[in-house]
């Protein structure tokens, strides 16, 4: 069996990792010539272009940064590879991109299936968009990716899924902020006020990543993923809210902060930092003591 990764950023060139860790021979291509040069020093065979990678791979994984690039990689390398192949796309994208792609690619006898990854090896978890099975033969690749497999039925499952906990995650994490914006509005002890809630409240996911940024933790900020990232992902969910008919007053507060930050100076950088902005949306009025 060929395997070859298209996207060898930090998830691609993790998950190429593995399996290379695994013993399992491994191709990659991506158009970073940085990209390129650390896959190398992986033991990842860099191919040159699209054609070498539909020639020489029966199973393809893709890790993209965006959906416009899943998109133009998926269909590309769907109209090129061999009847029987299989992609396996990794990346957060739409469930309507995910029925798209696998009828696109199923007229040629090409399996497409979602399976949006999140954690890094050995700790990763997949939403597939299948029952178990979909995999055939690759199944013992993704069990070398994942401790942790989550088979939901059909395809585009594995990507709402994955919008449903992000939504959770970055709601969580917005209240907290909240909570610590006004702690700190109100002259309130911080470090003593995060010790408070996380012990009392069941707030700490959440808590974790805002207390971050309220007790200067550079390095852990730093760790996160930009509010481009954020904001990407929070526009894939409204969709799918919308194309369900699905209203939430909560989403809706999270999604007009987080894009309101995204339109700004802040969106490539980590979303911790948004809290710069928070008070400016929260703190509406002078306080009336």
């Amino acid at each position: 069996m060929h395997v070859t990764f298209v996207g060898l950023g930090r998830m691609g060139a993790a998950l190429a990792s593995a399996l290379v860790d695994a013993g399992i021979q491994v191709a990659g291509f991506d158009i970073s010539p940085e990209a390129q040069e650390r896959a190398e020093r992986q033991g990842i065979r860099v191919l040159e272009d699209f054609a070498d990678v539909a020639h020489n791979s029966d199973v393809v994984l893709t890790s993209l940064p965006t959906v416009s690039a899943a998109r133009q990689v998926v269909f590309d390398l769907g109209a090129q590879l061999p009847e029987g192949a299989l992609v396996i796309e990794t990346s957060t994208c739409s469930p309507a991109f995910a029925r798209d792609a696998a009828a696109r690619l199923a007229e040629r006898g090409v399996r497409f299936v979602d399976c949006p990854v999140s954690g890094k090896p050995p700790h990763t978890s997949m939403l597939v968009g299948g029952d178990e099975g979909i995999f055939g033969d690759a199944a013992p690749l993704v069990g070398q990716l994942a401790t942790n497999v989550s088979y939901l039925g059909t395809i585009g499952a594995g990507y709402g899924v994955k919008l449903l906990q992000q939504y959770v995650k970055y709601a969580r994490f917005l209240v907290a902020a909240e909570a610590l914006s006004f702690a700190e509005h109100e002259g309130l002890d911080i470090p003593e006020t995060v010790r408070a809630l996380s012990s009392g409240t069941g707030a700490r996911p959440g808590l974790a990543t805002a207390e971050e940024y309220f007790l200067r933790d550079v390095d852990g900020i730093a760790s996160h993923a930009p509010v481009a990232t954020i904001a990407k992902d929070i526009e894939l969910t409204r969709t799918m809210f919308l194309d369900a008919g699905f209203e939430s007053p909560s989403f809706s507060a999270l999604a007009e902060f987080f894009l309101t930050v995204d339109a700004g100076d802040h969106t490539g950088r980590p979303y911790p930092e948004a809290i710069d902005l928070l008070a400016d949306f929260r703190f509406t009025t002078e306080s009336h003591r």
